[in-house]
């Protein structure tokens, strides 16, 4: 079934090729405004295509209605979401987060939680940006996601409510309401929203232990399977005012909250067996994970207007506290009673404060020049106090192995010019960005201190020729940096269950990456570019297992070099005119060399991804949606990935005149948008398959005030 509507959905790309009589942007919703009977028809397209990044107008989808912001990422095109909630464009990890063009401080599980708990309805945009200037921030080497909420109105009393029910395995509820009203001057604004997320996912891990790094003998197999029961409950809520100074100068101030709860309750089974298929441990586990977070953001901004036209002043500055609680439980009950293993809870707070200001100016030069130019600073301390306790006669014992008081500061200030000029049909944008950072990394428990600074310069530079207003090619290059977050550096353990925990490494080093692309555009119609990318230290898990006590442990290294390579293609056509198609081509292949790992390089696999959009404009109030992504076996550092099949279908009935709109939806219809990772490195081979909670009926409602 997965090859037959894979098959179907290229075809509808093949046919969506042909068609060259008409320029669509990609599927539209068209709504209509009578102004003294004339009629004004207004396309809302799906995605716009632009010559540095990918558009994806959340607001105009069906499907994406009801969900998260993670459930929405999952399905934009190009982008990838592993089952913790790791990004990826176009097969490399390492993503930039920004919300509402402000990069996000929060580790990849928080971040996690926190797409998670924001409902797609707040949502307007999500801006896939793969090559980004240096106004940017330097971060994440495979690019940027910038997520857009949506913004209050211009005049009056406006809002929109909206509430929805889902089901998966589990109950699935979103509801909120946005409010702002603007007179004059003033503008005053603020949102809240409920979500609710039930989740059970089916999760089956097989390891082999070989005698040898030949991987011929086998020592001992390991065979573990957990069902999990995650709900998470969130609270988000923002408030603010705009205030208009005089014509030229315009201030904003807000206040935005969230606050929330997670539990992962598994109950699982480990077993383990020798070379002979003789058991040797055969275990029944228990985990129980409750974490809290509270997150506040203290803002203040403002733009100022020069007399001379074009000349402005944008500033803003942010002040971020977040505390984050974890209690853990992990119990284990040997049915072979060869092995006694003792229970285990642990307390792992977290502290976050950060502190970014940045100033941006823009400064006309000549007719068709301007120079862009500007400061930021970013500071940032992390306190992770952690202890772990064991039950040993019925006492709880500290456990110094895993216990550890870890302080994390780190201090970033940027520097950036970026140069636009424009002579007949050539753009020409050029900058460059420098970067100090300085980090300092403090081992209370084992009273170690560890100092690095170091400053980085990032050029970038892109060019537009247009050889007719239809007809254009562009190319680019940047280099870019990504920094491993104070988790990834933190050594303390955190477990999952008693048998598998994760833990940092210190000795990470930043990952740089050159990037470089060249396209052609046809109109806004068709895109079709080249790009290359490679990575110098780059980041992958690994797996270390101890056969000893049957743990394994999760942590990242530093391969030497990667190598991302594809072709990307984009196309949009009106096939009928109740029909529009959206189809998104890419293929790439990631080339690893891994000296780090006793080996020169990892075999490397050309991995096709297709993302198909049908939109269908049934009546004037009635639409729907049919969209697909398929992507076959990729490698991502020492493991690889098997391929997926994403079908999500759904409806939206305009009701109330207009105000109100029904929405019903079904994502990952055929449950095939599963995670099953293999690995086989030293003397393990490991094989991981996540069953996650993806097939979802959702059915929403919204009212516009």
């Amino acid at each position: 079934m997965k090859n037959i509507l894979t098959s179907i959905m290229l075809a509808f790309s093949v046919c969506s090729y042909s068609q060259t009589e008409q320029e669509n942007d990609s599927i539209v919703e068209t709504s209509i405004n009578v102004l003294d009977e004339i009629v004004i028809t207004k396309k809302k397209v799906l995605y716009t295509q632009k010559s540095d990044r990918l558009v994806f107008n959340v607001e105009n989808s069906i499907v994406s209605e009801g969900g998260t912001a993670l459930d929405v990422l999952s399905r934009a095109p190009g982008v990838v979401v592993s089952q913790d909630g790791d990004l990826s464009i176009r097969g490399q990890q390492g993503v930039a987060v920004m919300i509402n063009g402000k990069l996000t401080q929060l580790s990849q599980k928080e971040l996690a939680n926190y797409l998670k708990s924001t409902t797609s309805s707040n949502i307007k945009q999500i801006e896939v940006i793969t090559n980004p200037s240096s106004k940017y921030d330097a971060a994440g080497k495979a690019g940027i996601i910038n997520i857009i909420l949506k913004k209050p109105s211009n005049s009056g009393l406006k809002g929109t409510a909206f509430t929805s029910y889902g089901r998966g395995r589990k109950n699935r509820t979103n509801s909120g309401v946005n409010l702002s009203y603007n007179k004059n001057k003033l503008g005053l604004f603020g949102n809240y929203s409920y979500t609710f997320r039930g989740e059970e996912e089916l999760k089956e891990f097989n390891q082999i232990q070989y005698t040898d790094a030949t991987r011929t003998q086998i020592s001992t197999k390991n065979h573990q399977t957990s069902i999990t029961d995650e709900p998470l409950t969130s609270n988000n809520f923002k408030v603010g005012a705009q205030y208009e100074i005089s014509p030229k100068t315009n201030i904003e101030a807000y206040v935005d909250a969230k606050i929330g709860r997670y539990q992962n309750m598994a109950n699982g089974t480990n077993t383990v067996v020798n070379a002979m298929n003789q058991p040797q441990f055969d275990a029944v586990t228990y985990n129980d994970s409750k974490e809290k977070w509270f997150d506040y953001t203290y803002a203040f901004s403002g733009l100022h207007k020069f007399n001379t036209e074009g000349k402005n002043m944008a500033f803003d500055f942010e002040y971020e506290t977040s505390k984050f609680r974890s209690n853990q439980f992990q119990s284990s009950n040997d049915l072979s009673n060869t092995t006694a293993v003792n229970d285990r809870r642990g307390y792992i707070p977290s502290q976050l404060k950060v502190f970014t200001g940045k100033v941006d100016f823009t400064n006309p030069l000549k007719e068709k020049q301007s120079i862009e130019w500007g400061f930021k600073a970013s500071i940032k301390n992390n306190d992770n106090p952690s202890v772990y306790e064991y039950l040993d006669n019925n006492q709880w014992v500290i456990d110094a192995n895993s216990t550890n008081h870890f302080e994390y500061k780190e201090k970033i200030y940027a520097a950036y010019a970026n140069y636009k000029y424009r002579v007949g049909d050539l753009s020409i944008q050029g900058g460059v960005r420098s970067e100090y950072t300085a980090i300092d990394i403090l081992q209370k428990t084992l009273n170690e201190e560890h100092k690095d600074d170091y400053l980085k310069w990032f050029p970038s530079l892109s060019l537009k020729y247009e050889f007719t207003s239809s007809h254009s090619i562009h190319t680019s290059y940047s280099k870019r940096i990504n920094r491993p977050s104070q988790f990834d550096l933190n050594p303390f353990r955190f477990y999952d269950d008693p048998f598998n925990y994760s833990q940092g490494n210190p000795n990470l080093v930043p990952e740089i990456t050159h990037t470089a692309e060249v396209g052609y555009a046809w109109k806004s119609a068709f895109m079709a570019s080249l790009y290359f990318n490679t990575t110098k230290d780059v980041f992958t898990d690994v797996y270390n297992y101890n056969p000893d006590t049957n743990i394994t442990v999760t942590t990242q290294i530093n391969l030497s070099k990667s190598y991302n390579y594809g072709l990307n293609i984009t196309h949009s056509a009106e096939l009928a005119k109740y029909w529009s198609v959206n189809t998104l081509f890419n293929v790439f292949e990631n080339r690893f060399e891994a000296n780090a790992l006793n080996s020169s390089t990892i075999d490397p696999i050309v991995t096709l991804n297709l993302n198909v959009q049908n939109s269908f404009t049934i009546t004037e109030s009635l639409k729907a949606e049919a969209n697909a992504q398929y992507q076959s076996k990729s490698n991502l550092g020492v493991y690889e990935r098997d391929g997926f099949f994403d079908l999500s279908i759904g409806v939206s009935k305009q009701v109330l005149a207009g105000k109100g709109s029904f929405k019903l939806n079904f994502t990952d219809v055929l449950n095939t948008n599963n995670f099953y990772i293999n690995s086989a490195v030293g003397q393990t081979a490991i094989n991981k398959r996540y069953n996650l909670d993806n097939r979802i009926a959702t059915l929403a409602f919204t009212y516009r005030i």
